[in-house]
């Protein structure tokens, strides 16, 4: 297409955007300067020479381009962001913050300039002036995880730690800032077992004390996160609310009464943003009972679909209730369907938040949230119900040819993956190991693997939710990177009777370490793994 219009730069626009997901970052910079060339007046070369330069950290060159760019569209509230960011970088915070305000002024719907106004203010310990952005943010997006952080560290930094505990485990703000920023004052929160209410508060099972027991690790010291401990489970409930509204946010459940309150022990997320907005989606009504199965994670893998979803269907199967509609967040992938098949969940019972974020219901029927109980997340009953549901014969074909010994891999994944994954399989291999990617299997056929498993091996992921479908002494080895250790998998493997060993993975400059506190990748130490497969006797 060059060689017939070449000064057509619509088209070295398209080859650009070719070489930058091919990972030719020179060659994408020459077709940049090639299609200012033919037209001076185009501002998105410029801005793509920039994020080049942005994402090889050479911060004078990306903000030389973002300069540039801004001569020619001073309007683009994006490369006013994009330039604080690098002002940002370059140390330069005054100067990132008069851009970032501009970014604002332009387009004051931006959750992210506000967010990184707010970051820019938090850096320099200017936290009276930080924490309105950082509420706007979130009022624009309420799942925005810089500002959730940001909004934890200020109440940390200000003394006080029970507000900022609270923050990171429930999303619940102090009560002075919801009153402040969001004016919610006066008597606007209930819980489902409230005598105040005309809600019908069911309990399905107990409140619960268990025991984990500790992971096994060749480490000299034992991880905190895996000690014997004993926790409290809450209880599981259903609350039934006459007339009441479920609306969903990014991130964000809010259950709300007839009389308009809050039902706080059934909703996820920050719902003081949803009861204190006055731009909601319009009322979708629903003259009959539906169950809202909505949460904070909902369908965004494949553990909060298990977990926060499909499993809390088993409440509702604990009571006579009818239930005539279903709402559940998306519906769209494989594993979905599969679900709800298997739940026998028909489409025309089915109703997607993503489409009707805001309906009203003859009853509002919602079962607890294992969500909320303090980033504990499963808990055994849970557990026995996914088993029940897809530990079926029919789900298990022929389970005794299947590999007794499976490796999981991440490589598709975008995070947290096996950087030497190569040389682990390797390794692997020679003990009779077989790598899997879950990924591209149905549900039945993950079942049926990790049915038949002896031993499993794993960076920690999704995956590990198919935990649930081993048989009691399966050993597990979980691996790690030595910056984020999460103990999910250690709890799904006490209610299932497993044997659970932990690996961490070495330190290195991590690329995918700045971008989310979950993201790093792993580098395995060979030997190490050999130690750890010694201690479980899986060599």
């Amino acid at each position: 297409m060059i060689e017939i219009q070449p000064d057509a730069w619509n088209i070295h626009r398209k080859l650009n955007q070719i070489m930058l997901k091919q990972g030719k970052l020179k060659e994408a910079i020459t077709a940049c300067k090639i299609a200012i060339k033919l037209n001076q007046k185009l501002s998105w070369p410029y801005k793509l020479i920039g994020d080049i330069y942005q994402q090889n950290q050479e911060w004078d060159e990306a903000a030389l381009a973002y300069y540039n760019a801004l001569k020619l569209a001073e309007n683009k509230d994006v490369l006013h962001k994009k330039l604080g960011d690098i002002l940002h970088k370059k140390g330069l915070v005054e100067e990132a913050i008069t851009s970032y305000k501009k970014a604002i002024k332009i387009n004051p719907n931006s959750c992210w300039s506000y967010g990184a106004l707010g970051d820019a203010y938090v850096q320099q310990q200017r936290f009276s002036e930080a924490i309105p952005y950082l509420i706007q943010a979130l009022k624009l997006r309420p799942d925005y995880d810089e500002v959730h952080k940001n909004i934890e560290y200020i109440l940390t930094k200000q003394g006080r730690q029970d507000a900022a505990n609270i923050w990171s485990c429930e999303d619940k703000l102090p009560l002075d800032w919801l009153e402040k920023f969001f004016k919610l004052t006066g008597n606007w929160e209930i819980i489902s077992s409230s005598l105040d209410s005309n809600i019908i508060h069911i309990k399905i099972y107990p409140e619960m004390l268990v025991t984990f027991l500790a992971s096994q690790t060749i480490d000299s010291k034992l991880h905190p996160n895996f000690k014997e401990k004993k926790l409290k489970l809450a209880e599981a409930f259903i609350a039934i609310v006459a007339e009441g509204r479920g609306c969903v946010e990014l991130g964000t459940t809010a259950v709300i009464s007839s009389d308009n309150k809050l039902v706080s022990d059934v909703s996820t997320g920050c719902a003081a943003v949803i009861m204190s907005s006055s731009q909601l989606p319009p009322i979708y009504y629903i003259n009959k009972n539906v169950a809202f199965l909505s949460a904070k994670w909902r369908e965004k893998n494949y553990f909060h679909w298990m977990f926060d979803v499909v499993a809390r269907i088993d409440l509702l199967r604990r009571t006579d209730i009818k239930i005539d509609k279903f709402i559940f967040g998306s519906c769209e992938k494989k594993i979905h369907r599969e679900s709800l098949e298997a739940l026998g969940i028909s489409q025309d019972k089915i109703i997607e938040s993503r489409l009707y974020p805001h309906i009203k219901a003859k009853q509002l029927i919602v079962p607890s949230c294992s969500a909320k109980q303090r980033e504990i997340w499963v808990n055994k009953w849970s557990c026995e119900f996914l088993r029940n549901l897809f530990l079926k014969p029919q789900n298990i074909k022929e389970v005794s040819h299947q590999p007794k010994r499976i490796y999981l891999s991440r490589k598709l994944a975008s995070w947290r993956r096996v950087l030497n994954e190569e040389e682990v399989v390797n390794l692997l291999e020679k003990f009779g190991f077989i790598s899997l990617t879950l990924e591209s299997m149905s549900i039945a056929e993950q079942v049926s693997y990790m049915a038949a498993a002896k031993v499993v091996i794993a960076p920690h992921g999704a995956g590990l939710t198919n935990l649930v479908f081993c048989s009691p002494g399966t050993k597990v080895i979980e691996i790690f990177s030595p910056k984020y250790v999460n103990s999910l998998y250690w709890r799904i493997s006490n209610f299932c009777s497993l044997s659970h060993y932990y690996l961490l993975g070495d330190f290195f400059d991590n690329d995918n370490l700045g971008k989310h506190l979950w993201t790093p990748d792993i580098i395995v130490n060979l030997k190490q793994l050999l130690k750890i497969m010694e201690l479980a006797k899986a060599i």
